[in-house]
C-alpha cells in the first residue's frame, strides 16, 4: 500500500487528503515551460479547444502578457506526453489504487493557471455533479501543485467530510453550504510538486490570485475501469470529452490494470 491506514481513513472520514512531493523540481521546469509554451502557442499539438482565457481576455487583449490571459487548459495529457506521464507516475497511481482500486483509467486533466493579479474565484462546487455522463458518479482527483499555492494566491480550500452527504443539486447547494452541521473549510497549501488527493464528491473551492506571481496547479481525474459510460448528446461537448475522436472510436485513457467492454 502506498497510504497508510490512517491515511486511507482520513480520506474516507474527511474527503480528502494532502500528501506528500510528487514531482522533481526538474519535472516541475519541464512542465512550467511546456505549459508556457502550449499556452502562447508555441506548440500546436494541442487542439485550441482546450485553452480557456478568463472572461475578461476573450477578445484577446493584444496588450496583456498571453500567460495572465490563459485560465485553464484542459485534456493535455491525451495530446502530450510530458503531461501523460505524471498521470502515470507510480507514486501518483499507487495511492489512487489504494483509493479507487486496482483497474483505473483517467478521465481528464485540467490545468488551473490562475493568473496574477486577477485569477479567477473558483466557487463552492463538486466535480461529480458536473459530470453526470457516468454511473456511478464517483472519482479520486489528484491536486498538484506547479508552483506554491498558498492562501494569498488562491489555493484549494476544502469542507471535511462533505463528500458523505452525496451529490447536491444546484438549487440546493446554497442552502446545504449554510447548514450548521457542517464544519468550517480547510484552506490546503501547498508547496510546488506536492499534491493533494480529493473525492469527487468533496465541496471545495479556490479564490482569486492577488499577488505577483502565478498559481498553477494541475487536476487528474481518476475513475475505476469498471464505470459505466453514458454518453454526452451535445456534439461540441462530447468532442471535447472524447477528444475530437468520431462516434464509437474513443476509450478513456487506461492507467492501470484491466479494461472492460461497454464500459468507459
Amino acid at each position: 500500500m502506498a497510504l497508510s491506514r490512517e491515511q486511507q481513513q482520513y480520506f474516507a472520514d474527511y474527503g480528502y487528503l494532502p500528501y506528500e512531493r510528487v514531482l522533481s523540481d526538474t519535472e516541475l521546469d519541464a512542465l512550467r515551460q511546456r505549459c508556457e509554451d502550449i499556452a502562447r502557442g508555441r506548440v500546436d499539438h494541442v487542439p485550441s479547444r482546450y485553452i480557456q482565457l478568463e472572461s475578461v481576455f476573450l477578445d484577446n487583449d493584444a496588450q496583456t502578457d498571453r500567460l495572465d490571459q490563459v485560465r485553464k487548459m484542459t485534456h493535455l495529457c491525451y495530446f502530450d506526453e510530458l503531461f501523460e506521464a505524471v498521470a502515470r507516475k507510480t507514486k501518483i497511481v499507487d495511492a489512487i489504487e489504494d483509493l479507487l482500486g486496482p483497474n483505473l483509467k483517467l478521465y481528464c486533466d485540467q490545468l488551473m493557471m490562475k493568473p496574477r493579479f486577477h485569477g479567477t474565484v473558483t466557487g463552492w462546487h463538486q466535480d461529480s455533479v458536473a459530470w453526470p455522463q457516468f454511473a456511478p458518479q464517483y472519482h479520486v482527483s489528484c491536486w498538484i501543485a506547479l508552483d506554491d499555492a498558498t492562501v494569498e494566491n488562491g489555493c484549494m480550500t476544502v469542507i471535511p467530510g462533505s463528500h458523505n452527504w452525496g451529490p447536491i443539486g444546484g438549487e440546493q447547494r446554497e442552502h446545504f453550504l449554510e447548514n450548521p452541521l457542517l464544519p468550517e473549510p480547510v484552506q490546503v497549501e501547498l508547496q510546488a510538486g506536492s499534491c493533494m488527493f480529493h473525492h469527487g464528491l468533496n465541496f471545495h473551492r479556490t479564490g482569486a490570485n492577488a499577488t505577483p506571481n502565478r498559481r498553477r496547479g494541475l487536476a487528474l481525474h481518476y475513475i475505476r475501469s469498471e464505470t459505466m459510460y453514458l454518453g454526452i448528446e451535445n456534439e461540441e461537448q462530447r468532442l471535447m470529452t472524447e477528444c475530437e475522436k468520431p462516434h464509437g472510436e474513443f476509450r478513456f485513457m487506461l492507467i492501470r490494470g484491466e479494461e472492460f467492454a461497454g464500459r468507459v
